[in-house]
């Protein structure tokens, strides 16, 4: 993916948070897991072996995972230190999330 689409990306994620259409952090994505809203998740480096023991479940779900992002990328986008994880909430967000990756 280019810079500029991965910027876009990075804005929609932003615009999602003002929505409140994210939750952020690895407590916070599973319960959003269990409860079967997440959409779409954002796995930094880091979060890598976590995402590799809910890989299956996320699937099976029907949730995309994606790694676009790394640790320190992610953190700047939100403004927060050391975030590894973020999902998105919102089947529109996802949507729209969706058509920049093609």
């Amino acid at each position: 993916m280019d810079k500029e689409s991965k910027e876009k990306v990075a804005n929609m994620l932003r615009l999602a948070r003002k929505a409140k259409a994210v939750v952020m952090g690895r407590i916070a994505v599973e319960k959003s897991i269990k409860k079967g809203i997440t959409t779409l998740i954002f796995a930094g480096k880091k979060e890598n072996n976590f995402m590799r023991k809910r890989a299956l479940d996320c699937i099976s779900k029907g949730i995309k995972i994606s790694h676009l992002f790394n640790d320190s990328e992610l953190s700047n986008i939100f403004g927060r230190q050391k975030l590894t994880l973020v999902a998105v909430i919102d089947k529109n967000f996802t949507k729209g999330i969706n058509e920049l990756f093609r």
